[in-house]
């Protein structure tokens, strides 16, 4: 009996391993059964022995997608995904699945990318065109209020229209106003934005933008004009990049270098992190500035993020040159947040609160300012 026992305990790891063993056939066969049932954790469970064996084929990385797009993981899902598509460039069921991967994780350039490559007809039935003159159109307001008397509270409002030009290129359009009294002088500022996207490849953009500002004091004018140009690579979860920009005014030239990262983490609430360090490089001196941003799904369809910015912003260029904060006086420290809601797959309502320290113009005075936002995102 006791060598029965023995010999059962040296054979049962054996056994274990036996059963724990693949070969393709049999990986293929399981996780066909597990798509046709819908058992998606043990089809990703199979797939990742298979793979831990040396087991890899075309139908196992797509099913292994499938899985994750169900399990709504599609950071997980577009990576097997690509995986398959280096077996068969021209499977249509890949470059589909792909397409979903970059709408739902925000990757509209690397989802336009493989929407080149589809068929006619799922074009047609997914209603993708090369060319889309207005693929959307965006509204914001900002009202913000400070606690000091000598200046008014500033108001700000801009409107923006995205254009497609192409499956690899587009361009967004955008013009706002912002108005001001500082010390009885009233300022205005009009501004035009346009940026150029272009889709080096599915992981790879290249921005460039161009944006003027025709700033006036009292009916005098101080025209300022920004160029900008960025290079970044999304791979999966993870983002790097660099910017820079040169931005000429009626006070200076003022030079801007960057480096940006950041990162997704897995599971159903997508939080991330984005960071961003930036050196401003003035006539007489410089200046580093960082940003900290991080957000989550709160709740279905709702996003909050949080943000934080160090360091001395005057004349500071970010969102992508979008933004230029060229006003009288600096702002020292910013803490954010704000709210983004999908109300349908057409419609984005979002809103952001801000709280600066700023400081007088050429004093040591240090005032706070509350910024109120609300902004309109419709797709067409």
């Amino acid at each position: 009996m006791y060598k029965l026992i023995l010999t059962v305990m040296l054979l049962f790891p054996v056994m274990l391993k036996a059963q724990d063993t693949l070969t393709q056939a049999t990986a293929d066969s399981i996780t066909y059964q597990c798509y046709l049932t819908g058992d998606w954790e043990k089809l990703i469970e199979t797939g990742k022995l298979a793979l831990e064996q040396n087991i890899d084929f075309k139908r196992l990385r797509q099913r292994m997608g499938f899985a994750y797009f169900n399990k709504a993981d599609y950071y997980a899902s577009q990576k097997q995904y690509e995986k398959a598509l280096a077996f068969d460039e021209y499977d249509p069921d890949t470059r589909e699945y792909l397409y979903y991967c970059g709408l739902n994780t925000g990757n509209i350039a690397n989802a336009r990318v493989h929407a080149k490559k589809l068929s006619a007809e799922t074009k047609n039935r997914l209603g993708i065109n090369a060319f889309n003159p207005v693929a959307s159109i965006d509204l914001e307001y900002n009202y913000k209020s400070n606690n000091i008397d000598t200046r008014s509270n500033p108001a700000y409002y801009r409107a923006g229209i995205y254009t497609q030009t192409g499956y690899r290129l587009s361009i967004y359009q955008s013009a706002s106003n912002y108005k001001q009294t500082v010390d009885s002088t009233l300022i205005k500022q009009p501004d035009y934005f346009a940026l150029l996207n272009w889709s080096v490849s599915p992981h790879t953009s290249l921005l460039l933008a161009y944006h003027h500002l025709n700033t006036s004091l009292d009916g005098y004018k101080y025209p300022g004009n920004l160029v900008f140009a960025s290079l970044s690579t999304r791979l999966n979860r993870f983002t790097l990049g660099v910017n820079g920009s040169f931005f000429r005014y009626d006070i200076g030239d003022f030079k801007q270098i960057g480096l940006f990262a950041g990162v997704t983490l897995p599971g159903k609430s997508n939080f991330y992190f984005n960071s961003y360090l930036s050196g401003l490089i003035e006539e007489t001196n410089s200046r580093m500035i960082f940003s900290q941003y991080m957000g989550a799904r709160i709740y279905k369809s709702v996003w909050a993020e949080g943000n934080v910015t160090l360091g001395n912003i005057q004349n500071y260029t970010d969102h992508n040159a979008l933004y230029i904060y060229n006003s009288i006086d600096p702002t020292l420290f910013r803490m954010g947040l704000s709210l983004y809601w999908n109300i349908n797959k057409n419609v984005t309502l979002y809103g952001n609160y801000l709280y600066d320290t700023k400081q007088v113009e050429q004093t040591t005075n240090q005032y706070i300012q509350q910024s109120f936002l609300g902004g309109l995102i419709w797709k067409l």
